[in-house]
């Protein structure tokens, strides 16, 4: 073994000594707790090996970083640096060419250039001495995937409550899908972006949200750094200058807010305090175009606000998705007056309350869900899932075989519910597969959730075969039933693939409205 006690040796390797010496601690430690406790010598050992290890990593050298590879360098050197006039020059050139083309071809598209017309403008430029600092944006893709033609990354993230941050700036949303509490299934839903936030058009419906999207690997900085010495971030706005536009869009969020609040408050709440709030948030905008048109909308809006409380119920009809016009009436239209007499012929006016008509009745929205599964195709699926592997889609299955209504066949369903249905929500197939057709992305789990279309005629029917779907619902009353591409009735249960079907819809409750008890 080295000397690593004696200092100041010949060849001496202040790192190896120590690595070599903390070693021989840890065997010193070893022989001198052979007779000690367990936990004792156990603790020992640990410090010793904790200690080794730190001498070791010392030992480690530092590895360079791979610069990334700039567009406008590499431009350069294809111009300057190669010989084309050889044919071993020319190669090269190609080469290069082609391999610009795979790393940043898309997003010269994206800004409206060509490669070919920037090499023309570029050689023109480097000849009389500029650069093309001017010509050719400040891009850069990391050294990893230059040549390999991916420049996005897909990423998935999830989050809870009314809305998700993502941690990158997205370059194309893929799916945003939600669970309720009362759901097995995550489905497609609707969604509002805000740069970073996404936000469910339904607010609070949702337990669990998962957004899939994709971010560029091309970065980019301004056109006027001519030297690309860091991964480049996108640019933000000074902190030295006052973002008006910012500020006012924060404080019409402010404004929408106390709206709401008003128009679903109770009839016992102050709402003074809010319409304060609002005259307040349009005092402080800086625009003097946005605080017109919000002092506008906010005098618009107070005589809409004053119509709905005089009239709650027929404010405005309410439509339903089939074009008919939901009837309500006022308390007032529930009553009717009668002049009777007495035996003593004394006259009287007699009121009776009318509750037995349907012009007499409201009608308010409710969701609901149906979970079917083959539960044999379940179970099998079920037993397939690692669960260290994959706990979500474990998980998954779980909850659709303990919560989900058994069936053998799904050639006809019937949508249970004492009210007709007023829309369909989605339908949703659960699936062991492992490529989603519809987000087109593979999980090694084998376990699939997509969404599949009405079915409508013979435009359905064209549109389904190009994007290539095989499966469509059709409701009729409160039977649902399924088609393939051409419009033939199918039993989606007899797939070998397909094990559970997840439908949410809305229908429309009727109560009384002058109802109190």
């Amino acid at each position: 073994m080295a000397d690593f006690k004696t200092p100041n040796l010949c060849g001496a390797n202040p790192e190896l000594n120590n690595a070599l010496s903390k070693i021989d601690d840890l065997i010193g430690n070893i022989d001198s707790k052979i007779s000690s406790a367990a936990s004792e010598a156990a603790a020992a050992i640990e410090t010793g090996l904790a200690n080794v290890k730190a001498g070791l990593d010392g030992l480690a050298i530092d590895l360079p970083e791979i610069p990334d590879v700039n567009f406008q360098s590499e431009l350069t050197g294809l111009i300057n640096d190669i010989d084309k006039t050889t044919i071993q020059g020319l190669a090269t050139f190609n080469s290069k060419l082609a391999q610009l083309e795979l790393d940043f071809g898309d997003t010269l598209k994206e800004k409206g250039l060509t490669l070919d017309s920037l090499i023309t403008d570029a050689t023109t430029k480097l000849s009389s001495g500029g650069n093309l600092c001017e010509l050719a944006p400040n891009i850069e893709i990391p050294s990893g995937s230059s040549g390999t033609g991916i420049t996005i990354q897909e990423i998935e993230e999830r989050g809870t409550g009314s809305s998700v941050t993502l941690t990158q700036t997205p370059k194309e949303i893929l799916s945003v899908t939600g669970k309720t509490t009362t759901q097995s299934f995550f489905t497609n839903i609707q969604y509002k972006q805000n740069g970073k936030v996404i936000v469910p058009s339904a607010d609070g419906t949702y337990s669990d949200i998962k957004v899939l999207y994709t971010v560029s690997l091309i970065k980019e900085k301004p056109v006027e750094a001519k030297q690309a010495d860091t991964s480049p971030d996108a640019e933000e706005v000074s902190i030295v200058t006052t973002n008006t536009s910012a500020k006012d869009t924060s404080f019409e969020g402010l404004i929408a807010k106390f709206k709401k609040d008003i128009e679903t408050a109770p009839s016992s709440k102050d709402i003074s305090k809010d319409f304060a709030g609002i005259k307040s948030a349009i005092s402080f905008l800086g625009s003097p175009e946005g605080k017109t048109k919000q002092e506008k909308d906010f005098a618009t809006w107070q005589t809409e606000y004053k119509k709905l409380k005089a009239d709650p119920l027929n404010y405005k009809p309410v439509v339903t998705p089939n074009g008919e016009t939901v009837k309500a009436t006022i308390p007032e239209d529930t009553v009717t007056k009668e002049i009777k007499t007495d035996i003593s012929g004394a006259t009287y006016t007699e009121t009776k309350r009318v509750t037995s008509s349907d012009a007499g009745f409201s009608s308010r929205q409710r969701d609901v869900f149906l979970e079917i599964c083959k539960i044999d195709k379940a179970k099998e699926v079920f037993a397939s899932i690692d669960a260290l592997k994959f706990p979500d889609a474990y998980d998954f299955v779980e909850d659709i075989i303990e919560n989900s209504l058994e069936q053998t066949s799904a050639s006809s369903i019937e949508l249970p519910n004492r009210n007709p249905v007023w829309s369909i929500q989605y339908v949703s197939i659960g699936s062991n597969i492992f490529y989603n057709p519809k987000t087109r992305v593979i999980d090694p789990a084998g376990v699939q959730q997509y969404d599949i279309k009405k079915f409508d005629g013979n435009e359905i029917v064209q549109r389904g075969a190009d994007d290539g779907d095989n499966l469509f619902y059709k409701l009729d009353g409160q039977t649902m039933t399924f088609r393939d591409a051409v419009g033939r009735p199918v039993d989606p249960f007899i797939s070998k693939y397909i094990f559970a079907i997840d439908i949410g819809y809305r229908t429309l409750d009727k109560i009384d409205p002058n109802y109190t008890g």
